[in-house]
């Protein structure tokens, strides 16, 4: 063997000892990323926290503190005193405060970000100056629907006194506001009774709690598997989802598609359906009776619409085709703001799409306003929904004068 060639093999050796050398950091630190994040929604934290409501559903425990520890993010949520995740507040405003009283589910409640990140406390920030007392209340509550915002409003909303209330709507509040069981904990349900809505089935029941199920058999032993390979496919899924059914034809992993779309989707569909006309037409009976509340008390109404992140993303949009077949013929992205958006222009009130804003936010090298799994904003997407209903208060001269000019 000829010395240049035995050099040849040392150098290969080389390049794969170092190869080696990096393959196993990178799954070493992949582990360590695995081990050290949280779990997923069955930790089930908002558990801890509320409690039932014989009128609402569910609310807030009043002084509550719960940690969420996920894959994406660590926050607590610790609620005041009149159970909102809000700094202590009293009914009456103090002397010369303008209130904005902001209602919604968890993309008000915000458990994905710290406190001073949400969506009202950034507004509030961003509204108040030196002589200029301006508060945004949180009325929101995770896995509420219109109808429980409307009934919130009633009472506890209005003892806030707000000047402006702000609704924010999302895709599947619409059929929501049909059902009385939301995942096994009962809602109110409004029904229309002449030019009135009535809940129909106060008290709301608690939740059903039957015998306590046998413990589940241990899991089977893991399989010897690759943390950074499972990172790398969950990435390429998230990021490149043709790529990635392109190379599950090698059998490398199952191919995306086959699911059958969430029954809360359909709003999406451009074909009119029965279930989801009745549910539109529910939606737009409790959005009129909201703004007529709102009015007579001297309070201005807007709604404020928030889109999920396939409407945001070209990508996860073109993902969720994938995963459900969906024929792009039959769905339109588009069409629940639309349609809030025609509400509002019938009804006569505004309506906010901040669909353009987050997009913008989603440009750039900053990241996205999403987070990549659980599907709410992060700090940054809490932070463009904030300016985006800062300008439209300002451009509609709802913010109070002393905050009216230009920041």
């Amino acid at each position: 063997m000829s010395p240049r060639f035995r050099a040849r093999l040392a150098n290969a050796g080389l390049a794969l000892a170092s190869m080696a050398v990096v393959l196993a950091v990178l799954e070493g630190v992949a582990r360590l990323v695995e081990r050290s994040r949280g779990g997923g929604k069955e930790r089930d934290e908002a558990s801890r926290y509320v409690e039932h409501d014989p009128r609402l559903g569910w609310r807030k425990k009043p002084g509550a503190r719960v940690g969420y520890q996920r894959r994406e993010y660590a926050t607590e949520v610790a609620v005041n005193s009149n159970g909102l995740r809000d700094p202590e507040r009293s009914y009456a405003a103090a002397p010369g405060a303008f209130r904005n009283l902001a209602l919604g589910d968890s993309f008000v409640e915000g458990y994905t970000v710290d406190l001073d990140q949400t969506v009202t406390q950034v507004l509030e920030k961003a509204l108040r100056g030196p002589g200029c007392p301006v508060e945004v209340l949180y009325g929101g509550t995770a896995a509420y629907s219109t109808d429980q915002e409307y009934l919130f409003y009633l009472d506890p909303g209005v003892r806030y006194s707000p000047q402006v209330v702000l609704l924010f709507a999302y895709y599947n509040d619409v059929l929501w506001n049909t059902a009385i069981n939301y995942f096994g904990s009962p809602k109110p349900l409004l029904v229309p009774s002449g030019d009135r809505l009535v809940l129909s089935n106060e008290p709301v029941p608690p939740p059903y709690r039957g015998p306590t199920p046998p413990p589940p058999p241990p899991p089977p032993a893991p399989r010897l598997r690759s943390a950074a390979f499972e990172w790398a496919k969950s990435r390429l899924a998230r990021g490149a989802p043709r790529a990635f059914n392109l190379l599950a034809r090698t059998g490398l992993w199952e191919r995306l598609g086959g699911d059958e779309p969430d029954e809360q989707m359909r709003v999406f569909k451009r074909r009119q359906q029965p279930l989801i006309e009745a549910a539109w037409e529910r939606t737009d009976a409790i959005l009129r009776a909201l703004s007529r509340e709102a009015a007579s008390r001297g309070s201005r109404f807007a709604l404020v619409y928030v889109p999920s992140r396939m409407e945001v993303s070209d990508r996860d949009w073109e993902l969720t085709r994938l995963l459900y077949d969906m024929d792009e013929k039959a769905w339109d992205r588009g069409l629940v703001a639309r349609r809030f958006g025609e509400i509002g222009a019938s009804a006569g009130f505004p309506v906010l799409d901040l669909t353009p804003d987050l997009r913008r936010a989603s440009e750039g090298v900053l990241g996205e306003p999403y987070f990549v799994y659980d599907g709410h904003w992060n700090a940054r997407g809490h932070r463009a929904a904030a300016e985006a209903i800062e300008r439209f208060l300002r451009e509609r001269g709802w913010a109070p004068p002393c905050a009216s000019g230009p920041r």
